[in-house]
């Protein structure tokens, strides 16, 4: 049972950094744990950079990290995703995007059509590893926001 609420947590995490959730919440692990669990999870693993939101029905870009995958391809927030890898997106929800790009991992490229003030263009774009400078950012990120008293003590997520 503790296998498994790990793995929720870590989805759920996973999920909210993803999406650069604003309100701060309470975690129930431990600021050690939370540090192991996140560099496990994103070590290796490839992202494309962009924060999403439904458009029921679609998906737009909402922003696109600096520095990503994404911005080197250009997208741009307000870009509307219309096709990815030959797939519609017109019909498609932020949680069908995500298991588009989960099924691109070992891959890890992708070609998207998106439409930008009212005409369409296509992105190449290859997802990259985390850089541990990344890792380290997102894991601060968490701290901050998950674990306000470790944040307050001013505890680096290594101690």
């Amino acid at each position: 049972m503790k296998v498994r609420t790990a793995t929720l947590f870590i989805a759920g995490l996973f999920a909210t950094l993803a999406l650069h959730a604003q309100e701060p919440k309470h975690c129930s692990a431990t600021a050690k744990e939370c540090d192991q669990q996140i560099r496990q999870m994103l070590t290796g693993r490839r992202y494309l950079g962009l924060s999403i939101v439904d458009l029921k029905p679609g998906i737009v870009v909402k922003s696109v990290v600096p520095d990503s995958p994404a911005e080197r391809a250009r997208f741009k927030a307000g870009d509307r995703l219309i096709a990815v890898n030959g797939h519609s997106m017109t019909e498609s929800s932020v949680q069908d995007f995500k298991r588009m790009l989960a099924s691109v991992q070992n891959v890890g490229t992708l070609w998207v059509i998106v439409q930008r003030r009212g005409a369409y263009q296509r992105i190449d774009v290859r997802l990259e590893p985390y850089t541990k400078e990344q890792i380290d950012k997102i894991i601060a990120q968490h701290l901050a926001q998950s674990h306000t008293a470790t944040a307050a003590a001013g505890s680096s997520p290594g101690q």
